[in-house]
């Protein structure tokens, strides 16, 4: 007959495998994905050399009032012509919100700022509002295409929810982060009425958490006067954030963009 010690001992390793199955409930990282969300967008750009005012004439205004073939203008099309060093200082502002759902299986959780354990379906909502100071610089081939640099600071204010679906459960959290932003951006303008574009900037967040913002760009801007567009295109934003004790996040977003662009 076995001991009191002995019949314990038996009974603990009996049950610890049973206690690592049931107790042991892991996180599952937070994916939100969404398709043809429209960002609101503005900017503001001051180019310092070779100026705004050098750019080749033939603006919608321009065309609509027979001005583009004056003598004036013509001049300024000789000057623009040739290579040339660009430098330009930019101000953006963009606004997107996204929506999603993932299901949680058995013996995973969810947790934000509340916990969410499976079986269950979490409803998912981001909000985003995002702001960048930058110069940009490069070369620029008789006015017709121009390949640039972006180095500047930029700001990204993400805010995440989640709704457990039949559990009356909601969490939130909101990220204000500052950091370097790098990029980069190909212009193409074969007549002066409009631009082809395609941008990208990463956003550099030094933090203890490991902190990911990505933004593309294509677009076309259609240019008014000298100094006023309106663009319009297709716009690709990424945030990832990986938390200590929480879910991680993923969170992808495309969709249209337009705004409008100031040109100093």
């Amino acid at each position: 007959m076995p001991t009191p010690s002995r019949r314990t001992s038996t009974l603990l390793a009996l049950l610890t495998p049973l206690g690592v199955v049931t107790g042991c409930i892991y996180n599952k990282d937070l994916k939100l994905d969404d398709n043809d969300r429209f960002t609101s967008s503005g900017r503001a750009t001051y180019e310092i050399y070779p100026g705004n005012a050098r750019r080749r004439a033939g603006n919608l205004f321009e065309l609509v009032t027979g001005s583009a073939a004056t003598a004036p203008n013509a001049a300024v099309t000789m000057k623009s012509a040739g290579v040339k060093g660009t430098i330009s200082i930019d101000g953006e502002i963009a606004s997107v919100e996204g929506k999603d759902h993932q299901n949680v299986p058995a013996g995973k959780q969810v947790e934000l700022d509340e916990v969410i354990e499976g079986p269950a379906r979490v409803k998912m909502n981001a909000e985003n509002l995002r702001g960048s100071l930058a110069a940009r610089g490069g070369l620029r081939l008789f006015d017709v295409l121009s390949l640039e640099a972006i180095t500047g600071v930029g700001v990204d204010s993400t805010r995440m929810r989640m709704r457990g679906v039949d559990l009356g459960i909601t969490a939130s959290d909101e990220d204000l982060l500052a950091g370097f932003l790098l990029g980069g951006r190909a212009t193409i303008r074969p007549i002066a009425l409009f631009d082809i574009y395609a941008q990208y900037t990463w956003n550099i967040t030094p933090s203890s958490d490991w902190k990911y913002i990505d933004d593309a760009t294509v677009g076309v801007e259609l240019n008014l006067v000298r100094y006023v567009s309106l663009f319009g295109g297709y716009r690709w934003w990424r945030y990832e954030e990986s938390l200590n004790n929480e879910s991680d996040w993923e969170i992808k977003i495309r969709g249209p963009t337009a705004g409008v662009a100031l040109k100093f």
